[in-house]
């Protein structure tokens, strides 16, 4: 199966049911999806562009991305969507390693797009949105064409999209991300989530992340669902959203959670329409779980997954989120439980041996699917080193336990060593965040003449508390070994935040350590 059959085939058996809804400007349905998908992809080749060719994207969400991903899907040409929050040195350096023949530029961007003029391979600007200065918009393409299919041919193996990553280098690479593998991550999303026929998706994770996956092409539109999608995650009008359009599905990563649940009007609304929500980046804690279950259910879903797995790789099922119980049970909601249905999952020491199932010996998680990419765009060695033959090399330091559960310790560039002794970051993360005072707290390794590196934190505190950093040094000193202690706190206001919700630890550490090669997923 392709990804243009999606709307291919729902534009045949659901016709007029609604697929993307843009509140305020637009409801589009799946017939006419069809046709605007049709009509871009042949303004695309009317532009000179031909399959392989990259078009890039820089924009918030909006359902242009839907146009954007299938038109691409249907040509051959490849997506490359932009991380909007990335500075422009980042995005210069970026789009210049991809060379994109064309790129779209939303109009509330169009002022921070000067970084295009350093682009030589750009040949063409779409606007998206009335008012944008350019010479192409995306509105005007689409009437220009024909509404039949662009009759190009593709195959599963074809690249659909490169999802942006980051290596050690810093610098956001490529992944190869094809239909095959596209088609694989919704399967998997679509067998881990209740996901019901005509199903609403309620789009809070940028478009960007992952392009064409089940982030952005969420499964309930495989089943003929719809997806509403706003330009940006605001918690008070995401719970207004829920009722107003009867959502079943929604990702919300664990900082997003927090914000709904600290909203005045988190128990204001119904919510019983939502059946299935994703989140990831990192567990829900126990406490984050039961608050939030009174609030929305019990429909949370955390997973674990990369832009170079598509989203896809391990999920903890709700028959193992026990926030009482014995101890092993409560323990598992720090793990990522474990693989998708098409998910193949392994943690191995540095002689490739698969570890003890003990829960304490640390190995790197390497995963093997239908959704994982075949490697990094024109990085042939960068793609060498991440495979262990058939096996994707995540980077991740895991541990498994006697059941089959992994829980992620760390990764392996954010693992301090002091002393010459390797301290995982979650460790001390997890012993500063019991703190009933800390919302959020990243662990970072700093320049010390005597250690090598000494154990930092920056936290922020839950709205309305107070907590002096000697009382949260001493308070994890009688939590982790004398060695994990950290030496020093910071309580800042907020901290920096990646396109997923993730903690940008390489921001952190610049203070410390300058511009070092320090990458992160975007």
């Amino acid at each position: 199966m392709l990804v243009s059959d999606i709307v291919r085939r729902n534009a045949d058996f659901y016709c007029d049911r609604d697929a993307v809804v843009v509140p305020g400007e637009r409801t589009t349905s799946w017939s006419q999806l069809e046709e605007r998908t049709n009509r871009f992809g042949r303004a695309l080749l009317s532009l000179g562009l031909q399959k392989g060719d990259r078009v890039a994207t820089y924009a918030p969400n909006c359902g242009e991305y839907i146009d954007f991903f299938f038109a691409c899907a249907k040509t051959g040409i490849i997506g490359a969507t932009t991380n909007i929050r990335l500075a422009p040195a980042e995005l210069i350096s970026y789009l210049n390693y991809i060379e994109p023949s064309a790129i779209i530029v939303h109009r509330d961007l169009e002022k921070q797009a000067f970084f295009i003029k350093d682009i030589p391979s750009v040949k063409h600007i779409i606007g998206i949105g009335a008012g944008h200065s350019y010479n192409l918009d995306f509105e005007s393409m689409l009437k220009a064409e024909k509404t039949n299919d662009p009759g190009c041919k593709i195959d599963e193996t074809d690249i659909f999209q490169l999802g942006a990553t980051s290596g050690t280098t810093g610098v956001p690479k490529g992944a190869l991300l094809t239909h095959k593998n596209a088609i694989a991550a919704i399967l998997n999303w679509m067998l881990e989530i209740p996901t019901p026929s005509e199903g609403t998706n309620m789009q809070n994770i940028p478009m960007f992340f992952n392009p064409g996956g089940p982030s952005g092409l969420h499964p309930v539109l495989m089943k003929g669902g719809r997806s509403v999608i706003f330009p940006a995650f605001e918690p008070g009008n995401f719970l207004k959203s829920i009722p107003e359009y009867k959502a079943t599905n929604s990702i919300l990563v664990p900082t997003m959670i927090g914000m709904v649940l600290s909203h005045p009007d988190a128990e204001k609304y119904d919510l019983s329409s939502l059946k299935g929500i994703g989140s990831g980046g990192s567990p829900i804690s126990r406490e984050m779980l039961k608050r939030a279950r009174k609030v929305f259910g019990d429909v949370f879903y955390p997973m674990f997954g990369m832009a170079e797995t598509y989203s896809s790789g391990m999920t903890l099922r709700l028959e193992d989120q026990y926030t009482e119980g014995t101890q092993d049970q409560v323990r598992r909601l720090n793990s990522a439980g474990k693989p998708q249905m098409l998910m193949q999952a392994r943690v191995v020491d540095n002689d490739g041996n698969n570890v003890t199932k003990d829960n304490e010996s640390p190995g790197e998680l390497l995963l093997k699917g239908d959704s994982v990419s075949s490697g990094y765009f024109r990085m042939p060695e960068e793609t060498k080193t991440s495979r262990d033959g058939e096996w994707l090399k995540t980077g991740d330091i895991a541990v498994m336990d006697n059941d089959g559960y992994i829980t992620i310790v760390d990764r392996k560039k954010d693992v301090i060593i002091t002393g010459g002794i390797n301290v995982f970051s979650r460790d001390i993360e997890e012993a500063v965040t019991s703190h009933p005072a800390v919302a959020q707290a990243a662990a970072i390794g700093i320049p010390h003449e005597k250690w090598g590196e000494a154990i930092h934190c920056v936290v922020t505190l839950e709205p309305g508390m107070d907590a002096k950093a000697d009382e949260l040094i001493s308070y994890v000193s009688k939590r982790v070994a004398g060695y994990k202690k950290p030496g020093s706190i910071d309580i800042v206001d907020s901290l920096p935040i990646g396109g997923t919700g993730k903690i940008l630890k390489r921001e952190l550490r610049e203070k410390y350590w300058g511009k070092k090669s320090y990458g992160e997923p975007v």
